[in-house]
């Protein structure tokens, strides 16, 4: 039987989660986007209601299942439909948001619990050299919810850029997080 495992990206609603699944998906991700009906059409067309989905094939060892939550409250209960054979969760910031430390703190609140007991890493999107008072303010909300990752720079539409996040997560896993264990090493893109 094939193995598979499971990688998140939550945040805020533009911060590039359905870019990154895209960037890696072996097949064309699933998406459940919807016309924007309140105060983020002024900021994009459409936004993610449910989840988005792809897959990465590992080749012998599995597969890799992407999945892409809303960082809102509201969506919150899509975590459990992805909970079991989690590995990671990369939280997404869009840096070149006025309010990326806002919107940081409140995915922060609906997922502190998950984030704790997760290896994860936080991505700072969109922007190539984003401030360091923008890195603090990311670091300070981590801390502030009890948390523990990484910070690092991206850009979602760059595969390259995505798989050093999956290297950074794995290197976490690889090195006694609490993230599920495995005998098996999986060998990455």
């Amino acid at each position: 039987m094939t193995k598979t495992y499971k990688l998140l990206f939550v945040g805020e609603p533009g911060a590039g989660k359905t870019t990154c699944v895209a960037a890696v998906s072996d097949i064309p991700p699933l998406t459940t986007d919807v016309g924007c009906t309140d105060e983020l059409a002024d900021l994009k067309e459409t936004t993610t209601v449910a989840l988005d989905y792809g897959e990465l094939d590992l080749g012998p060892q599995g597969r890799l299942l992407l999945y892409g939550l809303p960082g809102q409250a509201r969506f919150r209960y899509m975590f459990d439909v992805v909970r079991e054979g989690l590995l990671g969760i990369v939280v997404l910031v869009d840096a070149t948001c006025e309010r990326a430390a806002t919107n940081l703190r409140e995915t922060l609140q609906t997922y502190a619990g998950e984030l704790r007991s997760t290896p994860c890493v936080l991505a700072l999107n969109k922007h190539p050299d984003p401030p360091a008072s923008l890195q603090q303010q990311c670091q300070a909300l981590l801390t502030e919810h009890g948390l523990v990752a990484p910070v690092i720079s991206v850009d979602a539409r760059k595969r390259e850029d995505v798989v050093r996040i999956f290297e950074l997560l794995f290197l976490l896993l690889e090195h006694g997080t609490d993230g599920p264990q495995d005998d098996e090493e999986i060998a990455w893109l």
